[in-house]
């Protein structure tokens, strides 16, 4: 029997209610952010209780923590992807029915011409004495007739297959998405991803402060390389606290609140550190940036175009940023100086790996030791002193000789 709406090609290619799919994807986008809200809260909540002591507090702990945020992360995850899954298939769906419709309208056409063609035939054949081309011509726009409307049926079959082919494939998806939903335990790939994810900022942190180990330690091609990388790290590693609850928490229970406890400090010291380490990679970035702005000038200005002299620009943009980042850390760097001038040149290196060495030893606390108040507070005090003693004279120093490079 064939399909109401699509007589001419005798079936839906393309089934499904767009409507009603929009629909389903409203409620599970609203059910994530549901789950994704009650999931912070939860981790608020955990955080803001740290200050709360006794039987009730370890109670209350006890409730929140263990599966239940990982779980509201998960579902929240889960429901995300499924909600964005149907959101495409929803889209699909919109083009397969409307090439639907277009199919339908050409069969229509294609069956009004078989009809006409047929109807022309049969008068051909029972008209006395017509020639036999007349007669053939009207058996071959009958052949023809039906192998156009056999077409647009053809093409049909086809969005019929390709539309049962994504909807399994959507069907596939969703299963996958929902199965985070169970209270079941992740492989170790998931473990890790929510690891990764909930100490992002951190290990960020740490991976910068070895590349500025490394650079300590660099000389020769390896030197500039390493320190940019440290920079850039720093500078993801800065973008992630900003971000992360706990340390907004922390910040505003000090600021706001005026708690100045460890936590508080902890996460001044870690923004600071972020900061310091990005610093030097975006001055040098900005100084490159002022040889592209300047090519492009220059280039407007000679009537040889904007873009040629954006291009002159970008030829020189690493050979300023490479000059303005080795001019940044040949600055002088007082603490070391310091101890330079007491015990002989050969210090220098060993100082400031010692001191780079501080900060992934503070680094790696945050990443391997997250839980013990004892051992941050202890790396906080002391990557605190090193930023103090070293970090900020340094940075003073190479911001002047930044300044001189600008002029």
């Amino acid at each position: 029997m064939a399909d109401a709406a699509y007589p001419h090609l005798g079936w839906d290619p393309a089934p499904g209610s767009p409507t009603e799919i929009a629909a389903l994807r409203s409620k599970l986008s609203a059910s994530a952010t549901s789950l994704g809200t009650a999931h912070r809260l939860v981790a608020e909540l955990l955080g803001e209780s740290a200050y709360w002591r006794g039987e009730a507090a370890d109670a209350f702990r006890a409730a929140l923590d263990g599966d239940l945020p990982r779980y509201l992360k998960n579902a929240h995850r889960s429901l995300s992807k499924a909600a964005s899954r149907l959101g495409t298939w929803h889209d699909d769906l919109v083009s397969y029915q409307a090439t639907a419709r277009r199919y339908e309208t050409r069969a229509a056409l294609e069956s009004a011409a078989l009809r006409k063609a047929e109807s022309t035939a049969s008068t051909a054949r029972t008209t006395p004495n017509l020639p036999a081309a007349d007669l053939a011509a009207a058996t071959d726009a009958v052949t023809k007739a039906r192998t156009a409307l056999a077409n647009v049926r053809r093409l049909a079959r086809e969005l019929e297959e390709t539309h049962r082919a994504e909807a399994e494939r959507v069907a596939k998806s969703l299963d996958e998405a929902t199965d985070r939903l169970a209270p079941v335990e992740p492989g170790w790939f998931d473990r890790a991803a929510d690891w990764l994810d909930e100490n992002l900022g951190d290990t960020l942190s740490l991976l910068a402060a070895v590349a500025g180990l490394v650079a300590a330690l660099a000389s020769g091609p390896l030197l500039i390389p390493a320190l940019f990388i440290a920079a850039g790290l720093s500078l993801a590693a800065f973008v992630a606290h900003a971000q992360d609850p706990k340390i907004l928490s922390a910040l505003k229970g000090g600021v706001v609140d005026g708690r100045f406890d460890g936590k508080f400090w902890g996460a001044a010291v870690t923004l600071a550190g972020d900061a310091a380490g990005s610093l030097p990679g975006v001055g040098a970035v900005a100084q490159g940036a002022k040889g592209v702005a300047a090519a492009a000038r220059a280039g407007a200005a000679a009537d040889d175009g904007v873009s040629l002299g954006v291009r002159g620009g970008m030829r020189t943009f690493a050979t300023d940023s490479k000059s303005a980042m080795r001019n940044i850390n040949d600055a002088p760097k007082p603490l070391a100086d310091w101890v330079v001038r007491r015990t002989g040149p050969r210090a220098e290196r060993p100082t400031l790996a010692a001191l780079a060495g501080v900060g992934v030893a503070a680094s790696g606390t945050g990443v391997l030791a997250p839980d013990d108040e004892q051992a941050r507070n202890t790396a906080t005090a002391v990557d605190g002193a090193r930023l103090a003693g070293s970090e900020g004279p340094n940075l003073g120093s190479a911001a002047r000789a930044w300044a001189q490079t600008t002029r």
